[in-house]
């Protein structure tokens, strides 16, 4: 499991994360999956440099935001990101009360 404090960095292709005890750098479209188990941790499996298959756990406050940037970019059919499920309870409503609506995850899948 990558824990504990470090720099995480999160763009449409990738997830660069670095402390000072691990490097970790997931390309999205090379993970063969990728799961949200908590709010504050995604799961996910790739093929390393030496050709084994290798699932790790990243426990950081941005996990949903890695799933769902993950799941768009490598996985657009995954179902926790077009049912929604990788938001906290309640989050497209506390949105749309204050008059910021969520786009459904299917409409930014499709967008891509």
């Amino acid at each position: 499991m990558v824990d504990g404090p470090g720099e995480v960095t999160i763009t449409c292709q990738k997830l660069h994360f670095a402390s000072s005890t691990i490097g970790l750098e997931l390309d999205w479209k090379a993970l063969s999956t990728i799961d949200l188990v908590s709010v504050a941790t995604f799961q996910t499996s790739f093929v390393n440099t030496r050709g084994q298959q290798v699932t790790t756990m990243v426990h950081t406050p941005w996990a949903s935001l890695a799933f769902a940037v993950a799941a768009i970019t490598a996985f657009p059919a995954h179902p926790r990101l077009l049912s929604g499920g990788w938001l906290p309870p309640g989050f497209e409503q506390k949105c749309a009360r204050f008059g910021r609506p969520c786009r459904p995850a299917a409409t930014l899948a499709a967008s891509q």
